[in-house]
């Protein structure tokens, strides 16, 4: 199916892999413990956030996640969770061991940017 980026990839190359699939992914962040592991920015479009609302913003989503799971038995287990902002998407995909967050222009094809990661088999 898709390529395997596994545990001889770091976070941070499997971060900067994902930020080159698709010209709308703005940033791509690795979070385990609900800290940020790794991440890569898209050097082309500013930033939205400083780095305190950032981190913020990365915390804020390891939380919904914990919270989604509490519904993982009756609903099953969640894959994926997207916030769609004014000015931007902000996607939240489901690992085993953690979560990769991305955010995407607001006109982007969410879905099939995410079809195009969850291909990418990841292993982290």
């Amino acid at each position: 199916m898709g390529e395997n980026l596994n545990r001889q990839h770091s976070p941070l190359e499997i971060c900067n892999h994902i930020i080159t699939l698709d010209e709308s992914i703005r940033f791509v962040g690795r979070i385990k413990d609900k800290k940020v592991v790794a991440f890569a920015r898209n050097t082309t479009k500013a930033p939205l956030l400083d780095s305190e609302l950032g981190n913020m913003a990365h915390y804020w989503a390891s939380i919904k996640a914990g919270v989604e799971e509490m519904f993982d038995g009756p609903l099953g287990k969640t894959n994926w969770m997207i916030t769609a902002k004014e000015r931007v998407k902000l996607v939240t995909l489901f690992l085993d061991d953690g979560l990769l967050i991305f955010s995407l222009e607001v006109d982007s094809d969410h879905d099939t940017i995410i079809k195009q990661i969850q291909g990418l088999n990841l292993s982290l």
